[in-house]
């Protein structure tokens, strides 16, 4: 009868600490990304910044799947060229827009007491909105004007997070590889840029 009693009393706190497990995880994020055109004699890498928010569901403790949206906020770029194919004279500008992204993949995260570590991958959309201005006149200077465009987009990363209650988290840190296809004239046919992207906010756990 001891070993039944003791035998009951595993199987129902076993069964307690899964049910403790969060199916679902909602988080709110500061976002900063290092934009990294290939084509940098045109257009050199700069920042922006922005946040989102994503939402989680795990399927097992540690595996689940995340859907994700972040928006940054507009950023003016001054540009000067010089006898290239789109002035034949000296010519400043300037641009400015916003990007959002919206992802969706897998992510696994590994649960202990203090840290939470998880990596992630995912896939989807970035769109842009760009809007051009020419400070001066110069002499066959062409520009062409896109006021959107849409790209595919590809996060691979990771991070930690650090349990503060059963329900919150602080995430101090989140590092990912994101990687968009925007093409436009200055790309020269190479429409690739590799992006390094932090995030940081907190998690709430149900």
């Amino acid at each position: 009868m001891k070993k039944l009693i003791l035998a009951g009393f595993v199987v129902f706190f076993g069964s307690v600490a899964f049910a403790q497990d969060p199916k679902a995880e909602v988080s709110v994020n500061y976002s900063y990304i290092r934009f990294n055109p290939e084509n940098s004699s045109v257009i050199n890498s700069f920042s922006l910044n922005g946040g989102g928010g994503a939402f989680s569901y795990f399927f097992n403790s540690m595996i689940g799947i995340k859907a994700e949206f972040e928006g940054y906020g507009s950023q003016t770029r001054n540009f000067n060229f010089t006898n290239t194919a789109f002035c034949s004279g000296v010519c400043t500008g300037s641009a400015q827009g916003n990007l959002f992204t919206y992802n969706v993949g897998p992510v696994i995260k590994f649960r202990t007491p203090h840290v939470q570590p998880f990596v992630e991958a995912m896939f989807g959309g970035a769109h842009s909105n760009v809007a051009g201005n020419l400070e001066e006149d110069c002499t066959g200077c062409v520009v062409v004007r896109s006021p959107s465009n849409n790209a595919f987009d590809f996060i691979i990363g990771g991070g930690i997070d650090i349990p503060i209650t059963k329900s919150i988290s602080f995430r101090p840190v989140e590092l990912d590889l994101a990687l968009t296809r925007f093409g436009n004239a200055f790309t020269k046919g190479n429409n690739n840029q590799s992006n390094l992207r932090y995030q940081a906010g907190v998690v709430f756990s149900f």
